[in-house]
């Protein structure tokens, strides 16, 4: 047993912290039980943050999926209603980058997201990331680096885009 004045400390202790403490024999079960409550919530969490980040990756690579594909109705489900994008060249609303992306003189052949990290904050998100794109346009082929941001909402219980930021990467000096 405890000396007088060491169950004093933790009585006392476990008062000012909320804890309470009952029998010894008891306090093993509550100290197991707690522990393993509290060292469950955060994998649970860990669960949950993978899950979203897994399927906002998908989103990105199904967004660069649309562009590929000329896809204006694919491109419409990721992003919400009122989605912007912006480049070094200015600010687009909706439609008009909708447009922009599944139409024109370029053609893109593939496309593909590298080192893509999410920052998740409950029913918001902002993925960061590399986009390559290669095709062929009208000086020819091309091999394109995007530098972007996208910014994510859960909107009526599924994610989408609400808005897009990049820029054209500079060539590799060689």
């Amino acid at each position: 047993p405890d000396p007088p004045i060491a169950r004093f400390v933790i009585l006392r202790a476990a008062k000012h912290s909320g804890v309470v403490i009952l029998s010894p024999a008891k306090d093993l079960h509550v100290l197991l039980l707690t522990l393993f409550t509290l060292s469950a919530a955060p994998l649970h969490a860990q669960a949950d943050t993978k899950a979203t980040e897994q399927a906002l990756f998908k989103l990105e690579d199904a967004f660069a999926n649309a562009v590929v594909k000329r896809d204006p109705v694919a491109l419409g489900r990721i992003v919400a209603p009122k989605w912007v994008y912006s480049d070094e060249s200015g600010v687009i609303e909706r439609d008009a980058a909708i447009k922009l992306f599944t139409s024109g003189t370029d053609t893109v052949h593939t496309a593909s997201n590298e080192r893509m990290r999410a920052m998740i904050y409950d029913n918001s998100a902002v993925v960061i990331g590399i986009l390559v794109m290669k095709g062929r346009g009208p000086k020819g082929p091309f091999t394109n680096r995007y530098r972007y941001t996208d910014t994510w909402a859960k909107i009526d219980g599924r994610w989408r885009c609400i808005a897009s930021q990049d820029y054209l990467m500079p060539e590799p000096k060689r």
